[in-house]
């Protein structure tokens, strides 16, 4: 059985059911949706805000917006009404403004002759992140002159992982969201360069609202995600689970060329576990059982049952689970003799350790990590 936390399950699992099931022929899958549905609107308005907010950290709060909003007529709550629709203008608004100032951006690299993606940030689209993430091609000082004398912003003071990580983070004047730009290579410690330049050279284009920006493929997507959700945060949103699960259900996944993508990096067996959880949670929020072929279900290292909700997220044992997709991952790239990665790999114990003892002693690791 899944560990879980009472107090966190009860909101994460109403998310998951109206995201899930809402798309289910099944009557019991549909009484299960109205049960959700008679949940959330049983709620008062600051419980409803509440809830609403949980689902913006999940990165689904556009989505469950268009669920809650399109069952309101059942309801007749006029204070659910017009909070959703509060929450709905709020967020389209930010929305927009996001698109444009990332347009703009990514213009001006794209003029400088620097390659760039969009990454992460469009993935849970019609939602967008709490940032913006950006992979580039292109000197620190370039970088940084773009940033700083082209869009008036301001750069942030780095931790020690975003040194290793080689990424800058800047405010833009104007967006409220912190734009995190990874700088030629990918990695918590800076170690997936080839698979970085993989990604830039693969990108396409795609369309949100008016606006076209280059992103990855879904294959990288997935490697993306993986590397930021089982060999960095060990905590996987719902959004991932929602994102990834409709790529593998609408057949935009080609296995191998999703394999050949990982095997790079060394992350395969983090993929297919990946894979492996969000199938087995989609299902279990009633999603449609997804057949996932043999390399992958060999590949995994494990799967839900291992996981449990913690501060609202589905966490992923740091021990054994994690230890030992890090220690495969740290093997298998020095089977291909990349020292570079492996001395900038080996190096992630060190962070994690600094990081735990500075929260422990401050209460913050952001200095650290």
């Amino acid at each position: 059985m899944l560990k879980k936390v009472p107090t966190d399950n009860r909101v994460f699992d109403a998310l998951g059911v109206l995201l899930f099931r809402q798309r289910s022929r099944l009557q019991n899958a549909r009484t299960t949706f109205a049960d959700e549905i008679q949940y959330v609107f049983s709620l008062s308005k600051e419980q409803l805000c509440g809830f609403l907010k949980q689902a913006e950290m999940q990165r689904v709060l556009r989505r469950t917006l268009h669920v809650l909003k399109n069952n309101l007529p059942n309801t007749g709550d006029e204070v659910a009404g017009e909070t959703l629709d509060q929450f709905i203008l709020e967020e389209r608004g930010r929305v927009k403004t996001a698109l444009a100032y990332l347009h703009e951006i990514a213009g001006i690299f794209e003029k400088s002759g620097h390659p760039i993606v969009v990454m992460k940030t469009l993935d849970h689209w019609p939602d967008t992140g709490s940032d913006v993430d950006l992979l580039v091609t292109a000197d620190d000082a370039e970088v940084c002159q773009i940033f700083e004398k082209d869009l008036g912003a301001r750069k942030q003071p780095k931790s020690w992982g975003d040194r290793l990580a080689h990424k800058f983070n800047f405010r833009v004047p104007g967006l409220a969201e912190l734009v995190e730009v990874h700088v030629d290579c990918l990695g918590q410690t800076g170690e997936q360069k080839a698979l970085a330049r993989g990604i830039l050279d693969r990108s396409v284009l795609q369309s949100y609202d008016s606006f076209t920006f280059p992103v990855p493929l879904p294959e990288d997507r997935i490697v993306i995600a993986t590397l930021q959700r089982m060999y960095r945060h060990y905590y996987i949103r719902l959004t991932d689970i929602v994102n990834i699960y409709d790529l593998l259900s609408d057949n935009r996944v080609d296995f191998d060329r999703l394999k050949a993508i990982a095997d790079v990096g060394s992350v395969w067996p983090g993929v297919a576990t990946l894979l492996t959880i969000v199938c087995q949670h989609a299902v279990r929020f009633g999603g449609d059982s997804i057949y996932l072929p043999d390399c992958v279900t060999i590949a995994a290292r494990f799967g839900a049952t291992r996981t449990y909700l913690d501060q609202k997220f589905v966490r992923v044992p740091l021990v054994p689970e994690a230890a030992n997709l890090f220690w495969g991952q740290l093997i298998g790239i020095g089977r291909k003799h990349h020292f570079r990665a492996m001395m900038r790999l080996s190096l992630l114990p060190l962070l994690a350790t600094a990081a735990f003892v500075s929260f422990r002693v401050t209460g913050n690791d952001k200095g650290v990590w």
